[in-house]
């Protein structure tokens, strides 16, 4: 059998070429990584764009480019090619030199792999010369390479037919960039003090694109993105310069943020699943807090006491497990490993002075930090010191950080952990390696990484360190916020005070006036009147400020009555998602089942009604029957847990309400195997407690809702129980809840974390979340809108909390 061998066209090489840098930009930034592994310290990019003039449709004179007569330059002082290298890596297509060879003499890993990257130069342009001059050029010979990219369009030739042109040469690269740039007076300063004894210039010639100055900015500002940040300490630096335009741009500048409220350096251990944090604290003018809330940091534990904050920044690891809330098995170990170490550097900058919110910030100065952001702002990836686009582009939200604002809205100091960072006022730099990171791989057009379990793990993994820095931030407002939260009540009370007191005294001296005009005026008050007076502005006093304080109640329950009903709907949710598989079970079967049952009664003869199989048939429509009963009860639930009626705050009896709960539950429970125990105290005792019914409606919907998950998770079989106690204790209704589940998931290392939204253990084998992770934040928000404190409690076995709400008095 004879073997025939494959032949490759000349137009792959132009679909390499011209198709796979997908715009002009990504071919320039593809020459510029070329000169970085090369060990460059320096590279120019030079555009000569001659221009004429012209009129547009409107008979208006504008200037275009001159394409056959614009030319762009790339120009290094890496470590050069030989004529070797030229003839066996720059000409071969595909080449795998720096696969194998990733490290260059200088420790750098080298950003190319795939062998295309000189392809760019077709891209750009038609012509292309090189001077290349190597590090072990001798008597300075070096090479001179020429190509015609034309030769590619010819459909009828092989790619081994197509040929550059290669000579050796001598070269004085200080030179040729002066004859080169017809003796550019800037450029002759730049290349003046730079060392040129090795390197490499290219010449792209007679252009492809029209380069206006909208494109040549965009390639600037690419440029400012991509090459390594000073935070890198990598000896890089880039000149841009454009020969008609030579006040508009220069050296290449790169991100460097010295003024930020917050920095957080984080490097995550693949091989140990640890990661190490570093938080810098730059946000609060410590001499402004001692002034207004001398207070509020006392007592508190480290990191989140005084001197802590005095001095900025501390240090402290955590397992990855413990970041994530991820229970670890071998499969999501593995997941874990396979991400690879990486680092992050992480920053947080307001770009606003908000006097409203009253927390002792520094002043910042609005505009200058707008200006960094729009420029460096964003989350960007390098692989080995080098920007992976689009990630942190102005568009590109690759981590979701603004759907997270979205779902948790509130203010940084109002709930610990509550408080999601907005993508536009962030920064930050994560490195990744081909050697460290070798899942995170480019997509084939060098547009984005491949979207795989890695890249998907890489994502959480950063988020929730992220979140390390917004709990932390919530953490240091909270106890500032609960103080002027605390002040603010205190001065609405002195202002009814006030006002009561200047009503009664209002009063009283109207009636005096009325007593005088009928009695005439007494000389003097004896003392028993004077005491009768006080009496007197004192009943009117406390009259009025219970009628006050009253109006403010109700304006206040008025504005809190959408927020029970979202609440409300968000706990109605839960419940619909926690039994979704049960009504999915029954719903193609739950349809007119009372009719089935007259049929199969009707069709089957007398003398079948006694067999085995008749009753099987009566015993399976009664389990449709019930399975039909079971969707009634649901809806019925549902729609009751939004009635009006328990959407406003009355007098609230804790028995009654008990009944309807273990009337509600009785079917499910049953099912389940749960008893459910109620021990109620309050029912022989008088007392005054106010609450929506939606809202401890909400409270043990969502504890039931956890305590059924737990059961569901218990690996031996036992007795399911739920226990509820209520009872009237001084001024306050105690309940205390628990279950003989599984118990708090030991993710969570401080307990109060089950309180934070979104937090969950419920994760699939990805680690992607299963759990909503509202439940107990409900919980939370329910008890503390109505004054009411929820402690966890530690029991032997299974789940308990202590929830407490205040009497009227």
């Amino acid at each position: 059998m004879t073997k025939i061998a494959f032949k490759v066209s000349a137009r792959a090489g132009k679909l390499l070429g011209r198709e796979n840098f997908s715009n002009p930009e990504g071919a320039i930034i593809e020459l510029v990584k070329n000169s970085y592994d090369a060990d460059a310290k320096n590279c120019l990019v030079l555009f000569d764009i001659p221009t004429k003039k012209v009129k547009d449709s409107d008979e208006k004179e504008i200037e275009i480019p001159v394409r056959e007569k614009s030319i762009l330059y790339i120009i290094d002082n890496g470590e050069g090619m030989t004529e070797e290298v030229i003839k066996d890596h720059w000409m071969q297509i595909g080449t795998g030199n720096k696969e194998k060879d990733y490290i260059s003499d200088d420790k750098r890993t080298k950003t190319g792999a795939k062998g295309i990257g000189r392809f760019a130069l077709d891209r750009l342009g038609f012509e292309t010369e090189m001077w290349t001059l190597s590090k072990n050029a001798k008597d300075g010979i070096g090479s001179f390479w020429k190509m015609d990219w034309n030769q590619f369009d010819n459909a009828d030739k092989a790619i081994s037919q197509i040929e550059a042109e290669l000579e050796s040469v001598k070269i004085d690269l200080k030179g040729k960039i002066k004859s080169l740039t017809n003796n550019n007076v800037l450029i002759e300063k730049v290349v003046k003090d730079l060392n040129f004894d090795r390197g490499t210039i290219i010449k792209i010639a007679n252009l492809k694109d029209d380069w206006f100055n909208e494109e040549t900015s965009s390639v600037f500002k690419s440029l400012e993105a991509l090459i390594p940040p000073k935070e890198l300490n990598i000896p890089f630096e880039v000149f841009f310069k454009h020969f008609q335009q030579p006040k508009e741009f220069g050296k290449v500048e790169t991100a460097f943020f010295n003024d930020f409220d917050y920095k957080l350096k984080a490097s995550y251990d693949a091989e140990n699943l640890n990661v190490d944090f570093e938080i810098t604290r730059n946000e609060i003018d410590i001499k402004s807090l001692k002034k207004k809330y001398p207070n509020v940091y006392k007592n508190k534990n480290y990191p989140y006491d005084l001197q802590t904050l005095e001095n900025k920044n501390f240090t402290y690891s955590k397992s990855i497990d413990k970041v994530l809330n991820w229970k670890l098995n071998d499969a999501n170990k593995k997941l874990l490993k396979d991400v690879g170490s990486f680092d992050l550097t992480f920053y947080y900058l307001k770009f606003s002075n908000s006097i409203k919110e009253g927390y002792p910030f520094k002043t910042v100065v609005a505009r200058e930090r707008k200006s960094t952001l729009e420029r460096f702002g964003g989350v960007k990836i390098y692989r080995d010191s080098f920007r992976v686009r689009p990630y942190g582009d102005p568009t590109n939200d690759w981590l979701k950080l603004g759907a997270r604002v979205a779902q948790s809205p509130a203010g940084a100091g109002q709930r610990i952990g509550d408080w999601r960072v907005r993508p536009e006022q962030t920064a930050g730099i994560i490195t990744i390696s081909r050697k460290n990171n070798p899942l995170l791989i480019d997509k084939s057009d060098r547009g984005a990484l491949q979207e795989n379990d890695a890249f998907d793990t890489f994502k959480k993994i950063i988020v929730e360190v992220i979140h390390e820095f917004e709990y932390d931030r919530t953490k240091m407002l909270n106890p500032i916020y609960l103080e002027q939260k605390k002040k603010a009540k205190e001065k609405k009370e002195s202002e009814i005070q006030k006002r009561a007191e200047a009503l009664a005294d209002k009063i009283i001296e109207q009636r005096k006036k009325v007593e005088e005009s009928i009695y005439g005026k007494k000389v003097k008050a004896d003392l028993f009147e004077e005491k009768k007076e006080e009496e007197e502005k004192k009943t009117y006093e406390e009259a009025f400020k219970d009628t006050f304080k009253a109006i403010e109640d109700e304006k206040a329950e008025q504005e809190n009555q959408e927020i029970v009903q979202v609440r409300s709907l968000a706990s109605l949710g839960l419940v619909v998602s926690s039994f979704a598989h049960e009504l999915k079970e029954i719903k193609d079967n739950a349809i007119e089942v009372k009719e089935l049952e007259g049929i199969f009664k009707s069709i089957v003869p007398k003398e079948k009604k006694e067999s085995i199989e008749y009753k099987d048939g009566i015993d399976i429509i009664e389990l449709l029957d019930e399975n039909s009963d079971k969707i009634i009860h649901w809806v019925d639930y549902a729609l009751t847990a939004i009635k009006k009626d328990k959407r406003t705050r009355g007098k609230f009896e804790f028995s009654g309400f008990f009944k309807t709960l273990e009337k509600s539950w009785s079917r499910i429970f049953k099912k389940k195997d749960i008893s459910l125990n109620i021990v109620d105290e309050t029912k022989d005792k008088a007392y005054d407690f106010r609450a929506f019914e939606m809202d401890i409606s909400t409270i043990f919907t969502n504890l039931i809702n956890n305590s059924i998950d737990s059961f569901n998770n218990l690996i031996e079989v036992q007795e399911r129980t739920i226990n509820i106690s209520a009872n009237v204790k001084d001024d306050s209704i105690e309940i205390l809840y628990s279950d003989n589940g599984v118990g708090l998931d030991e993710v969570f290392i401080d307990k109060e974390e089950i309180f934070l939204p979104f937090k969950t253990s419920k994760r699939d084998r990805k680690g992607k979340e299963i759990g909503t992770g509202l439940g107990m934040y409900l919980v939370k928000s329910v008890i503390d809108d109505n004054n009411g404190t929820i402690d966890i409690l530690e029991p032997e076995k299974g789940f308990s909390v202590m929830i407490s709400f205040p009497l009227r008095k």
